[in-house]
């Protein structure tokens, strides 16, 4: 089954990503920074069919490293960056990635994600 690893420090970001995702019918691992996020890809990186990356945490690294990092470790996931900021994808963000603008609609975010990965919506 397809499962979505969500990197977001803004805690209602993420909650409102995480139910919209679950309400499709898509497993969700969490994670509220960069620290956490590496620490669930170094147990289980391989589980997940998609990185939802916000490029901005707060402190430490950015989604950007984030990505990179979950890429080395599952050459085949697929990663949507989120952003409130104007930024360079081709510059920073893994090949093959997606950028998607704050504000942005949770339940349009979520399925294009499942687009992304190919999964059927339960819903």
């Amino acid at each position: 089954m397809a499962t979505v690893l969500l990197v977001e420090d803004e805690i209602e970001i993420r909650d409102l990503l995480q139910d919209a995702f679950e309400e499709l019918g898509l497993p969700v691992r969490c994670a509220g920074s960069d620290r956490a996020a590496y620490a669930i890809l170094d147990e289980e990186a391989r589980s997940f069919s998609l990185l939802v990356a916000d490029i901005n945490l707060g402190e430490g690294t950015t989604g950007f490293d984030v990505a990179r990092r979950a890429r080395k470790l599952n050459p085949n996931l697929n990663v949507i960056y989120i952003t409130g900021q104007d930024t360079q994808l081709d510059r920073f963000g893994v090949e093959g990635s997606e950028i998607i603008s704050k504000p942005f609609n949770p339940r349009e975010l979520a399925e294009r994600g499942s687009i992304v990965i190919g999964a059927k919506p339960t819903q």
